[in-house]
């Protein structure tokens, strides 16, 4: 006898999308517009499909527009409610808006404004704002204090390895401070750029001088105490040839590394 082999029925290939392919559509769909769309999602005819996209269009967007009001209330106060209304309505329909989600919806703004012919000042501002919210969700990490410096031999002090803070964020400016942030103007002479740290639990916004900026910059790599302290000097001020490297240590914006 010959054996009888089970038979083999060959699986239809479904006609329907797969469920990335569909989530995909469908938010290509409120981007884009009906063109986007594919019929096979939905049921109904396609007027009443659109219509149901176009309710779901607006809370998206609504809720875009929410997120950069609640990111940037300084810009949206100097600027004025309509005019920033109004710049917000443009932006969420650039790529990268639509593209993000609502948490990281503000990374591209403070860009955005600064090609669309508003004062450097406002940009700044922008800037500064969302540095702030990148330095209060970033990672925590005990920063290097002048406590501890302080109880250290030379010899290790110069050779101690140090990074900038993982919620260190460095902004520099290209013009004067707009007057919601004119009081840290007080804190040096000529401001160069905004440091953001967040050694504790606060965030703190600090002016700092181009001496300092550059000492931080440095920092954005694996350095030692004494390559700071060199470069601090080189950079001049022979009344105050550690004032920069102090600055850091004594914001909290330096960690050392093991």
């Amino acid at each position: 006898m010959r054996p009888i082999w089970p038979r083999r029925t060959r699986r239809r290939r479904s006609s329907m999308p797969s469920l990335a392919d569909a989530q995909r559509n469908f938010i290509a769909t409120v981007n884009e517009g009906p063109d986007a769309l594919d019929a096979r999602l939905f049921a109904g005819t396609p007027e009443r499909i659109i219509l149901g996209l176009k309710a779901h269009a607006n809370t998206i967007s609504h809720a875009r527009l929410a997120a950069l009001e609640e990111s940037f209330p300084l810009t949206r106060a100097e600027m004025g409610e309509t005019p920033f209304n109004a710049l917000c309505r443009d932006f969420v329909e650039t790529t990268p808006a639509k593209t993000s989600d609502l948490a990281h919806i503000g990374r591209h703004f403070a860009s955005f404004l600064q090609n669309s012919n508003i004062p450097a000042a406002i940009s700044d501002l922008a800037t500064i704002e969302w540095a702030w919210l990148e330095s209060y969700h970033a990672a925590d990490r005990t920063p290097l204090t002048l406590e501890a410096v302080s109880a250290m031999a030379e010899a290790d002090l110069l050779a101690l390895l140090v990074e900038l803070h993982p919620a260190a964020r460095l902004h520099v400016l290209h013009a004067p401070l707009t007057a919601s942030l004119a009081h840290l103007a007080s804190e040096t002479d000529m401001p160069r750029a905004i440091l953001v740290v967040r050694p504790e639990a606060e965030v703190r916004l600090l002016a700092i001088d181009a001496r300092t900026l550059q000492c931080a910059e440095k920092c954005q790599r694996t350095t030692t105490i004494g390559n700071l302290l060199a470069l601090a000097s080189e950079l001049g001020d022979d009344t105050d040839p550690i004032g920069p490297v102090l600055t850091l240590i004594g914001a909290g914006a330096l960690i050392a590394m093991e």
